[in-house]
């Protein structure tokens, strides 16, 4: 005796897969293709990330020394970002600044020097690092003075000018005598 059951399968043919509908198909090609439209105007057309006065950190001394892009008040947040030209432009304002290349720009670093903070060598990201003051190589920044490169305002005209953005930075060396 058979059963209904294999008799119904029989009669209706071998079970079929269901498909997706249409537009499933089709919202999933339109999610990639927006996605690779996406990526693609990132790539061309976006502005860069990198914003004059962000504050970042660097890795490296030579020419593939990387910024990082951190807030302002984080202790690696050593540099700001003053500058950024047209990567055929040769150089940065005349001053102290920190030159790096990325694939469309020329970024001009100054210190994120903050008042009251203490400074020592970073050689190996060509930086200054929070120090400590009872160091003999340190340098504590007494004062910022924004909008002038004119030192005079410093405790015994001691300051480091930068033109663009005109900043100055007093400047004392606690562990010396």
């Amino acid at each position: 005796m058979s059963n209904p059951v294999d008799q119904q399968q029989t009669q209706a043919g071998p079970k079929r897969r269901k498909s997706l509908p249409i537009w499933v198909i089709a919202l999933v090609a339109a999610l990639v293709l927006a996605g690779v439209g996406f990526g693609a105007y990132q790539v061309f057309f976006a502005e860069d990330t990198t914003a004059t006065l962000e504050c970042g950190s660097v890795n490296g001394t030579d020419d593939t020394a990387k910024l990082t892009i951190v807030d302002c008040d984080e202790k690696s947040a050593v540099f700001r970002v003053a500058v950024k030209k047209d990567k055929a432009e040769t150089s940065c304002p005349e001053g102290a600044y920190r030159e790096l290349r990325d694939e469309k720009n020329l970024i001009c670093l100054m210190p994120n020097f903050i008042a009251g903070n203490c400074y020592e060598s970073d050689d190996a990201n060509q930086a200054f690092k929070i120090g400590s003051c009872d160091s003999p190589e340190a340098i504590k920044i007494t004062k910022v003075i924004d909008g002038t490169t004119d030192p005079s305002g410093c405790p015994n005209s001691n300051g480091l000018g930068y033109p663009e953005p005109k900043t100055v930075f007093c400047i004392e060396t606690p562990g010396v005598s």
